[in-house]
């Protein structure tokens, strides 16, 4: 059986053998499900003011006790969460930062076990911690003294440790291409829909195209696979198209290496076949719900609905873009039966080969599920994996949106 973990007012994690480990599954606590042995990569996070649930030998959900407080796990790419932590959360106690947090229990070793499941085999190596990276960034710096954008970019691998700018200086996988983008989707504060709530900047001035040409090309023909607009602290680049357009187009002219990729809320379906004309090749369109109630609670989008994105969608797959649908997941809203119905009638429309992206959504969990309140018994996360496996069969399944294989 596996035991209850929680944490001390120091933050330590501390194991108690006496109770069973419990999990939330969006809607009441149970005793854990499937799992895997923390991966890592992971983070635990303390959840102050949230105490701990363990189940007695009755199997009954208990309180731990007064100072033993919840744990989280956040999840490196690879992995999809199940269940979030189970807990007792006090009236008046602030919202959690809204991050990815998985359930977290011991098993009877005493090895830490996280309600998940690897669906994306792929490796994604982490280059923040390397101990040549400062040296890099100043590199970066130093060749590209005037591009607003890379110096942008070094204050972000710097200062904030992000990972898809860290690798704009050392030519890996996929880097980040900020443009100052403006926001036009509001979801609570309780809510991130990038799956973390780690401390970011947007980027305070406009890149030209030709910084972003500079900066892209390069990355590309020094051995990066992919440049991406619209990630992470970015608003949405189909509202900026005088200046991703030229962008795409000059890279093009540059070189015809690696995959440029555009992240999306889809809101602007004109703008989808102008970019895809300058020489985009994939673009992701980022779901919380394809039912239209649960997305206006979510996503709260100011001067587009779901009807655009569905029309975004249809652009692109008519100019023969590679598509991805990112769904955001949230144990105990994604797999009600409902939900999942909307999910899979948009796949179907996707044509063979597209992506079906999984990517857990940040969020203080049971405020956010209040949004969108249900009397609907949630399917259970392993359910709603095993239908998307059977019923989207055509699709390719992952936690990131992979490059383009070139030849």
């Amino acid at each position: 059986m596996l035991s209850s973990v929680h944490s001390d007012r120091s933050g330590r994690i501390v194991l108690a053998a006496d109770y069973g480990a419990a999990m939330f599954d969006g809607a009441a606590p149970r005793a854990f499900g499937s799992h895997v042995a923390l991966p890592d990569g992971a983070s635990l996070i303390p959840l102050a003011d949230r105490g701990a649930l363990g189940l007695d030998r009755t199997g009954a959900p208990r309180p731990l006790g007064a100072g033993r407080f919840a744990v989280g796990a956040v999840l490196p790419p690879g992995y999809v969460r199940l269940a979030h932590p189970a807990s007792v959360v006090a009236a008046g106690v602030p919202d959690l930062a809204p991050r990815a947090y998985a359930a977290v229990a011991a098993d009877e070793r005493g090895a830490l076990q996280v309600a998940a499941r690897r669906i994306d085999d792929a490796a994604t190596f982490d280059h923040r911690a390397d101990a040549g990276i400062a040296a890099r960034v100043t590199e970066g710096l130093r060749a590209r003294p005037s591009n607003r954008l890379v110096r942008q970019l070094a204050r972000c691998a710097k200062d904030f440790h992000c990972r898809a700018a860290t690798n704009a200086f050392g030519a890996w996988a996929d880097c980040a291409v900020p443009v100052a983008a403006p926001a036009n989707e509001h979801p609570p504060a309780l809510v991130s829909f990038h799956g973390d709530a780690m401390p970011t900047e947007r980027a305070a001035f406009h890149a030209t195209a030709d910084e972003v040409v500079d900066l892209a090309a390069a990355h590309l023909e020094g051995g990066g696979t992919q440049v991406s607009f619209g990630r992470a602290c970015e608003g949405e680049p189909l509202l900026v198209p005088r200046v991703v357009e030229p962008a795409i187009a000059g890279i093009r002219e540059r070189t015809h290496r690696g995959t440029i990729h555009l992240e999306s809320n889809g809101s602007v379906p004109a703008a989808v076949g102008r970019l895809a004309r300058a020489g985009l090749d994939t673009i992701g369109f980022r779901i919380a719900s394809a039912r239209p109630e649960t997305y206006e609670r979510i996503h709260r989008p100011a001067g587009y609905r779901l009807t655009d994105v569905r029309a975004s969608i249809a652009e692109a797959i008519a100019a023969a873009l590679a598509v991805a649908v990112i769904v955001l997941v949230l144990p105990g809203l994604t797999d009600r039966e409902r939900e999942l119905d909307e999910i899979l009638s948009l796949a179907g429309d996707l044509p063979a080969g597209s992506q079906l992206v999984l990517r857990d959504l940040g969020a203080d969990a049971e405020r956010a599920l209040a949004l969108v309140p249900s009397a609907e018994t949630p399917l259970g996360m392993e359910r709603f994996l095993e239908r998307i496996a059977s019923d989207a069969a055509h699709l390719r399944m992952g936690t990131l949106v992979r490059p383009l294989a070139r030849v």
